[in-house]
C-alpha cells in the first residue's frame, strides 16, 4: 500500500525552495554597492605630477599630498619624477629628487623644523 504525501509537506517544501533561492540572490554584490576609488586628489594638479604621485602607495600619496613640497628646494612634490621618501631622525620625508636626500641628511633639523612649520 502506498502512503500519499500531505498536502502541507508539498506547500513548505515550496517555501523552502523559494526562500533558499532568494537568499542567494541576496548575497549577490550589486553595482550601487561597490566603492569606487576616490580620485578626489586628483584635482588642480598637473597631469604630470599625478603621473608621478600615482606611483606611491595610497599611504604614502596621503603623507605626500599633506607635505606638499620639498623641504630642501621648495618644488612641488611630484614636479621632478616619482617623489622619493627618505627617514631622517626618525620621520619619513619626501623629496622633490634624490639629489636632495645628502642635504636633508645634512641638516637634518633644519629641514625638519621647516616642514613643520608648513
Amino acid at each position: 500500500m502506498k502512503k500519499a504525501i500531505h498536502p502541507l509537506f508539498v506547500v513548505l517544501l515550496g517555501v523552502a525552495t523559494i526562500l533558499g533561492c532568494s537568499a542567494k540572490d541576496d548575497a549577490q554584490p550589486s553595482a550601487t554597492t561597490t566603492s569606487q576609488p576616490d580620485n578626489s586628489w586628483k584635482e588642480g594638479l598637473d597631469e604630470d605630477v599625478v603621473k608621478d604621485l600615482s606611483q606611491l602607495s595610497d599611504a604614502d600619496r596621503v603623507a605626500a599630498l599633506a607635505q606638499k613640497v620639498c623641504p630642501v628646494s621648495d618644488k612641488p612634490l611630484g614636479s621632478m619624477g616619482k617623489p622619493p621618501k627618505v627617514t631622517v631622525e626618525g620621520q619619513e620625508v619626501f623629496l622633490c629628487c634624490d639629489g636632495c636626500e645628502e642635504e636633508v641628511r645634512k641638516d637634518a633639523s633644519k629641514y625638519l623644523a621647516k616642514l613643520k612649520s608648513n
